[in-house]
């Protein structure tokens, strides 16, 4: 009778490990195309998976041994989409720090949260002290996930970036457009079409040699070879 409970019981959890590791399944095949749809910027059908793993994923960290590595994931890859679309708001409300009241354990996360907080107030900014403000926010946010972290090259280039801008206008060595715009951001200045064609005049293909001109090459036979890209 006892070895029947035992099968019984065996049975029953292989059973339940069965169906969480098929709705594991489900979930990440969900994620895959959730970050599908991010890149083609359908984000209102990507942030409904995500919604739904991070509530999965929440109920699943509560469980001795499994961690919030997935949890900290979707709500990275949530907040990533919610950036993308400028709804900075959304994840750096007004009042309090943000990227403080992140899990420490969720470095991608806060940084996700920084770059929000300086593109928040940088859509504010109307003057001087405004300006300074924003760069103030941003470089707090910045130190958050760098004491969070042991290497985060992109905070690390983010916070020295706005440090050096904000000493500049403040020792006035910079003048900048209150407005902000993106032409002075850590995320460099984009191209123009104009001067992407003028660099690929310059542009040049090389062709390697095939493995009969190289032999030809070696024995030192005939002309040199001249390849052209």
């Amino acid at each position: 009778m006892k070895s029947a409970i035992r099968y019984l019981v065996g049975a029953v959890v292989a059973a339940v490990l069965g169906v969480l590791c098929l709705a594991g399944g489900f979930l990440q095949r969900d994620m895959a195309r959730a970050q599908l749809e991010v890149a083609l910027q359908k984000y209102g059908e990507a942030d409904i998976t995500f919604e739904r793993a991070e509530r999965y994923f929440e109920y699943g960290s509560r469980i001795p041994g499994v961690g919030n590595r997935l949890l900290n994931d979707v709500r990275a890859r949530r907040a990533a989409s919610y950036y993308w679309q400028r709804q900075y708001d959304a994840l750096a409300p007004d009042q309090g720090d943000p990227t403080s009241a992140i899990p420490r354990d969720n470095v991608d996360l806060q940084f996700i949260v920084a770059n929000a907080v300086y593109r928040a107030h940088q859509s504010r900014v109307k003057d001087r002290a405004t300006l300074i403000e924003a760069l103030t926010a941003g470089i707090n946010g910045y130190l958050v996930v760098l004491r969070n972290s042991t290497r985060r090259e992109d905070a690390a280039f983010n916070y020295e970036y706005l440090v050096k801008l904000r000493d500049d206008i403040e020792k006035g060595r910079r003048k900048q457009d209150p407005g902000g715009g993106e032409r002075d951001s850590p995320l460099g200045v984009a191209a123009t079409p104009e001067k992407a064609a003028g660099d690929m005049k310059n542009f040049k293909t090389y062709v390697p040699l095939t493995p009969t001109e190289l032999d030809k090459a070696d024995s030192g036979k005939g002309q040199p070879i001249k390849r052209k890209g």
